[in-house]
């Protein structure tokens, strides 16, 4: 019977759950047709507008077109009038073209290249036009957005602003995404765009104007050299990207010998492995398309894996190429590096003879490609802006002077245009671009010529070589003159080739220890050149390679030296020291400490480095520095100090507050009274000071918190100061034992941030070298100090001579540095190294001998010998103890002298004084509270004095001084204060009765003043008698008042919270110790 009612209730909550869902469904229908009628009165308004602005178009164009003829009218009357006067004919261009042109550009913001060559074309353009490039309004003037190249979505946009502006042309900008969304508003509108890079998509349509060379006529010139003058039957392609293949498919087409194409890709850190693959194969012949600024990164990476022989030929692609300085990479006579360039070569400071444009062009595109892409480059036309720039001088003389002169602009087009609007004039103004003679115009890049299908068919592409002296032009290509080599590449006659057991080599040298040491003299005090007559490093790898190889050497030495780079008032290069004498071939290899460099590589040839090594500094070691007088201080830093002292001073002060605001601290004083209403803080301002002190000292005191908080904080502050204590007691060995030596520099920065310690290096060589034609900053600034300064030495001896005597770094290289250092400990090297090198033995160009020399280097490198020999001339040659061995004789414990620890007592010493200095001030200001009613203050602090000064005296004294009698007379008192009212639990005693000498009463009530400055005279006495007074005690017996160091009994009231009612007149009886 229960469970009916429930069904009832539970069918009428889902009958209701129904009818609300229904009402909540029509509701919802409701609003659904509610909102389908705004839409459709929506779509009629906005088909109402639409009608509107039909209308208005129309209207528009009725008057556009009305204008149109009225505009002709007024033309065909000028032209009427200008037939009638001949001689204004020369002001007629003037007169048509008086409307303003606008070339519009949609460029990536980091682009201002392409922008620099847009104002140079145009100011040529006025130049040529015009006959005055400085006054009068200019006739064509461009129009620059900037965007960023990762919104490249918004091009389209920006080229529809450029569009309401009323261009008659586009530029095409670099970056490909920006360009295809420019094309897209070129190619609807009719408007022309300007176009100067590869057109890899094979889509130039009938309004693009590109010069820039076609696929054909590039694969027709590559073919040519590849086929003709190289005979290359291998090739191995590498791209930067595998989508570049397009420009090279015209000669891919007619190769009839064996391709391999290989892929770089953006990642530079895989090039190694591609480069090692490459290396490991038999291909001989590259021709790389990859941006210029990539190219000195494959030649390194080519000659890290001995790529760079004469069997090697590599012909880059990249139009600017020739800006980079690639000289540094002739370092084998035969390797053939070739490249291709579209601008005229010309000399780094010989003009293009382009006008004063062009020039102004050259110099600002060098300092944009310098800060964009590389700081190292020629000044020199990129090809691009070569191209830009005749493009906009193409386009902006054939504006000026059509016969049919453009009196509209495209003002009226936007791209919300509808139906096929578009500028009539766009596809005429392109054929009459393309039709234009560009002979007897200035460009750059040469006559301009399109075929049939509106590419560039005429260009001249020179042909540069790499040379000794840099890139030098061998040839050139036209498509009327085809391939022309006008200075065919002159190989240099190899040296006929001995067998070596056969043949006595004359090796020249440099004396210096420890690589070339003459032992054996003849009669003159000239060294012997026979082999027995030497020791050294050099001398002994030279013993053993001439046994691998099988052949006799004679040694000669060399009086200037290594030798470096030079060049005499003719304008002549020569070298001199041992480079020179091998170059010239007085000898036939240079065995010493020889640095390979590029510019030594230009005239010799290296065997395989036999020694790695780096520039590096060569200083005097500083003394080691005494140890401060208070070096207990140095463990932690003057800001660890301040931070120590603020904590101690802010949670002292908080332990007081804390203390305070807590009801749990306050305690009763006196213990015995369960009831008393008076109540102590034990922690005063001092008192808490002194308790957070006593931690850091690992001292203790008596009193202890009783709240959680007091406690709380205190623990806190303990584990604070064993944390704090901990590593100061760990790091105070340390800076009491060890001495220190400070640097006053530390690195290459630190040395040319200063200017009192100078530097400098030997006169000539390799070191010289790399400072003077070092492009990195802090190496020239150490130039330029060095080279007005007479910092430069003739030898190594000197060198180090003049470190010992202070104030002078010698830079050297690294082998020389660890030799001395190691022989005197009084030397000592600073910083990294400045760079990476090596030492090699050099030999004449094309030398037979260098690579049985270096094979057998690599085997002595392999069996470890190389090492050994270091180890020999290094670290046992002529030292009696090496520097390291008295370094670890040093490190014995010594005893600690005052010098370390004398700042300990110093801090004593004052820390004395202090005390003194404040208990006299503590004695001074009480006498001069007690002179209010005793008397005058010196004299009252003199007797105090006396008696302090009592050596003899017991260190007792009375709680309490009875008042200022000043003639006592002895006397019998018997006293007793009137007994309390006690309870009847409570037990009284009799009081005991005392005659004594000086025994009195004294009221409680009375002034507290004479108990608190008590005289001299009245606390001494003969004999030394103790009084005692009769004290009415209760059982318990009622507590004193606790003493303290004023001597009086009620003083402790001054820092005890008192809730107590004022006491009556009660009577003590008090003893006082007499002296």
């Amino acid at each position: 019977m229960s469970a009916r009612p429930a069904d009832n209730v539970d069918c009428t909550s889902a009958s209701h759950a129904r009818t609300h869902a229904r009402a909540h469904s029509i509701r919802l229908v409701v609003i659904r047709r509610q909102i389908v009628t705004a839409i459709r009165r929506a779509f009629r308004v906005s088909k109402h507008l639409r009608d509107c602005s039909l209308r208005l178009k129309t209207l528009s164009s009725e008057m556009f077109k009305q204008m149109v003829k009225l505009h002709g009218l007024i033309v065909l009357m000028v032209m009427l009038f200008v037939s009638a006067n001949p001689d204004d004919s020369l002001n007629r261009a003037r007169r048509q073209t008086s409307a303003m042109f606008t070339i519009g550009a949609v460029l990536d913001s980091l682009d201002h290249g392409t922008e620099q060559a847009m104002l140079s074309g145009l100011q040529t353009v006025k130049m040529i036009y015009s006959k005055d490039d400085s006054r009068g309004q200019p006739l064509i003037k461009p129009a620059v957005i900037w965007i960023p190249k990762e919104k490249f979505l918004t091009a389209t946009n920006d080229a529809c602003e450029l569009l309401r502006v009323g261009v008659v042309a586009f530029v095409s900008p670099p970056d490909p995404l920006i360009r295809q969304s420019v094309r897209m508003v070129s190619k609807q509108f009719h408007i022309p765009i300007i176009e100067t890079h590869w057109d890899t998509d094979r889509s130039n349509s009938r309004f693009a104007i590109n010069i820039h060379p076609s696929h054909d006529a590039f694969g027709d010139a590559v073919f040519e050299y590849l086929s003709s003058y190289s005979k290359w039957n291998h090739v191995i392609l590498v791209l930067a990207d595998y989508g570049n293949i397009v420009k090279h498919t015209a000669w891919l087409n007619n190769f009839e010998g064996t391709l391999v194409i290989r892929t770089l890709g953006a990642d530079r850190f895989k090039w190694k492995a591609i480069v090692a693959e490459l290396a490991s194969s038999d291909a001989r012949n590259f021709l790389l398309d990859i941006p210029y600024w990539y190219a000195k990164d494959f030649l390194v990476l080519a000659y890290v894996h001995n790529m760079t022989g004469e069997q090697y030929n590599y012909v880059f692609t990249d139009w600017d190429t020739h800006l980079l300085d690639l000289s540094a990479f002739k370092i084998d006579d035969g390797a053939s590096i070739s490249t291709f360039s579209i601008t005229p070569n010309v000399g780094v400071h010989e003009p293009y003879g382009r006008g004063p444009f062009v020039e102004n062009l050259r110099s600002t595109i060098n300092k944009i490609e310098r800060a964009q892409r590389y700081s190292d480059i020629l000044p020199f036309l990129t090809a691009s802006a070569s191209l830009l720039y005749d493009s906009i001088l193409l386009f902006g003389l054939t504006l000026l002077t059509l016969k049919d002169p453009i009196t509209s602009r495209p003002g009226a087009l936007t791209c919300d245009s509808e139906g096929a609007v578009f500028w009539p004039h766009g596809e005429r103004l392109v054929r009459e671009v393309k039709a234009f003679n560009s002979s007897k115009i200035p460009t750059v890049t040469g006559q301009i010529l399109f075929d049939r299908h509106g590419y560039r068919s005429n260009f001249n592409m020179t042909i540069l070589s790499l040379q000794n002296s840099g890139l030098q032009e061998i040839g050139y290509w036209t498509h009327r003159d085809r391939l022309q080599i006008t200075h065919p590449i002159k190989k240099k006659k190899k040296i006929p080739k001995k067998p070596l057991t056969t043949v006595t080599l004359r090796v020249t040298t440099v004396p210096d220890t420890p690589f070339v040491i003459p032992k054996k003299f003849d009669a003159y005090g000239q060294p012997l050149k026979t082999p027995d007559a030497w020791e050294g490093y050099c001398v002994d790898l030279l013993n053993l390679i001439s046994q691998d190889v099988g052949f006799n050497y004679t040694i000669d030495i060399t009086m200037d030296h290594y030798g470096s780079r030079h060049v005499n008032e003719s304008g002549e290069v020569y070298y001199n020291g041992i480079v020179g004498v091998v170059h010239r071939g007085e000898a036939d290899m240079a065995v010493a400490a020889l640095t390979i460099t590029y510019e030594r590589e230009q005239v010799l040839d290296f065997s395989t480095p036999f020694m790695t090594l780096g520039g590096s500094l060569l200083f005097m070691r500083p003394k080691t520095q005494k140890p401060s007088i208070f070096s207990f201080l140095q463990p932690l830093s003057p800001t660890v100090w301040a931070y120590v002292i603020t904590t101690y001073i802010v949670v002292s002060v908080g332990l007081f507050l804390v203390a305070r605001l807590s009801p749990y601290e306050w305690q009763n004083p006196h213990p015995c009274e369960a009831f008393s209403e008076e109540k102590e803080n034990q922690f005063t301002v001092l008192s808490s000071f002194w308790f957070f002190i006593t931690p850091l000292l690992n001292q203790g005191t008596e009193m202890a918190p009783h709240t959680i908080s007091t406690r709380l904080l205190t623990g806190i502050w303990w584990f604070f100061a064993l944390i704090l204590i901990s590593t100061y007691t760990a790091n105070l060995a340390a800076f009491l034992t060890v001495d220190t030596t400070e640097l006053p520099i530390e690195s290459v920065e630190d040395l040319v941030a200063q200017t009192k310690i100078k530097y400098g290096t030997l006169q000539s060589g390799s070191s010289h070298d790399f400072f003077k034609y070092s492009r990195i900053p802090v190496f020239q600034r150490m130039w330029e100090f060095m080279s007005k300064n007479d910092v430069f030495v003739q030898n190594t001896e000197e060198g180090i001579e003049r470190v010992l005597k202070g104030d002078y770094v010698f830079v050297l290289e690294s082998s020389w540095n660890e030799f001395y250092n190691k022989r005197d400990c009084r030397l000592m090297q600073i910083g990294r190294q400045l760079d990476s090198k090596g030492y090699g033995i050099g030999l004449q160009q094309g030398s037979p001998y260098r690579d049985p020399i270096s094979e057998s280097i690599l085997k002595l490198q392999k069996a470890q010998t190389l090492d050994q020999l270091k180890r020999k001339w290094w670290t046992e040659f002529n030292i009696s103890e090496p520097c390291a061995n008295a370094k670890e004789g040093s490190k014995e414990a010594k005893p600690l002298g005052i010098e370390q620890v004398g700042g300990v007592f110093v801090l004593l010493i004052i820390g004395f004084f202090w005390a003194f200095i404040v208990s006299v001030i503590e004695f001074c200001v009480h006498n001069k509270a007690c002179v209010k009613s005793q008397g005058a203050l010196f004299s009252e602090m003199w007797k105090e004095l006396k008696f302090a000064m009592r050596c003899m005296t017991p260190s007792t004294r009375a709680k309490s001084s009875p008042p200022v009698i000043h003639e006592p007379t002895p006397v019998s008192i018997t006293a007793a204060p009137e007994k309390p009212e006690r309870s009847a639990e409570q037990e009284t005693i009799e009081p005991v009765s005392v005659q004594s000498k000086g025994m009195l009463t004294v009221p409680m009530a009375e002034s507290n003043e004479a108990l608190l400055c008590p005289s001299a005279n009245d606390m001494s006495s003969s004999g030394g008698s103790s009084v005692e007074d009769t004290y009415p005690l209760p059982v318990p017996p009622p507590p004193l008042p606790p003493q303290n160091t004023t001597g009086s009994p009620w003083s402790h009231l001054n820092n005890t919270q008192k809730k107590s009612p004022s006491m009556g007149e009660d009577w003590w009886t008090i003893s006082q110790s007499a002296v």
